[in-house]
């Protein structure tokens, strides 16, 4: 068995509050280009390019105007964790909010997640992404709903009324999640369907293999420890407890140090489970053995790229 996935190095800082100004950008001869750097006043590094066109929005001055749209909610406390990537180029607000919560199943409780997006160089806009926390375990759990716009373009001017549409359409878009993970709920699986199931995603590089040999004795076990091993809960054999053993993973081990991988592969498997749940034929895909040649022709890839 590989030695599994947990980074060792974080690629993220909660240092996210320094100012990003726009400086022309010169071409091999040294002459003005119409392309602007995006540099942090803080450490001069460039962080990103992009067109005069585009809007310097500083971190600091959305989370101001997110937080004052917020008070004006009726969506009640919230918990927040903000951070950046890739050497401060993309922003995350991650929001949780108990008091917003839908009911999966008997003793079994999801709430309102929404992760503020921001970005210097252009990966994405001013959004909000739509996501859930399982509350008996503290899982952070994907939505398939697209993201929410705060703005149409990347400006700073951003009005009170146009954030708190935005975030309660949200709210919307949360509830209408929910039904989506009852019916992963519903969808009963073996063990060993599970196993299956997970190697695939591995093979078709939805999850890398290092992941999946740490998900595996999660699924296996038939029950979740939580609050440091002290307190046990149920481990069904369904679909949505497959997703929550992926979940359980990647929030307590990965999402710490590396939270875009964390969400890809969060997404990733979400994506499939809930096309398998629709599609026999997606389901007949995923719990079919691999043939032992193609797992040995992947492993040395595997190797050769690690």
């Amino acid at each position: 068995m590989r030695k599994q996935s947990i980074p060792k190095k974080s690629l993220q800082s909660n240092r996210y509050d320094f100012q990003v100004e726009q400086r022309p950008l010169s071409d091999a001869d040294g002459n003005p280009s119409y392309v602007m750097g995006n540099y942090r006043t803080d450490t001069n590094e460039c962080i990103g390019s992009t067109s005069k066109h585009y809007e310097i929005v500083n971190n600091g001055t959305v989370v101001e105007k997110v937080e004052q749209a917020l008070a004006r909610t009726n969506l009640g406390q919230y918990e927040s964790k903000k951070f950046v990537t890739q050497g401060g180029s993309r922003f995350y607000g991650v929001y949780d909010f108990p008091a917003v919560k839908e009911k999966i199943n008997v003793g079994d409780v999801v709430s309102m997640r929404l992760t503020l997006n921001n970005s210097f160089d252009r990966s994405s806009g001013l959004s909000w992404s739509i996501g859930l926390l399982r509350l008996v375990c503290s899982n952070g759990m994907m939505s398939l709903k697209a993201d929410s716009q705060l703005n149409q373009r990347h400006s700073a001017n951003l009005k009170l009324d146009s954030i708190t549409e935005s975030v309660l359409k949200c709210a919307t878009k949360f509830r209408e999640s929910a039904d989506m993970f009852r019916n992963l709920n519903d969808m009963l699986i073996t063990e060993e369907q599970g196993v299956l199931i997970l190697e695939n995603l591995a093979h078709k590089k939805l999850i890398s293999t290092s992941m999946k040999d740490s998900i595996t004795p999660i699924w296996i076990d038939e029950t979740y420890k939580v609050n440091e091993g002290h307190t046990t809960i149920n481990h069904p054999r369904n679909m949505y407890n497959l997703y929550n053993a992926v979940t359980q993973h990647l929030t307590h081990n990965v999402a710490e140090h590396r939270f875009e991988l964390s969400n890809r592969a969060n997404r990733n498997v979400l994506s499939r489970l809930s096309e398998a749940a629709n599609s026999d034929a997606t389901f007949t895909k995923l719990t079919t053995r691999i043939p032992d040649k193609e797992k040995i022709e992947v492993d040395e890839v595997s190797l050769a790229t690690n």
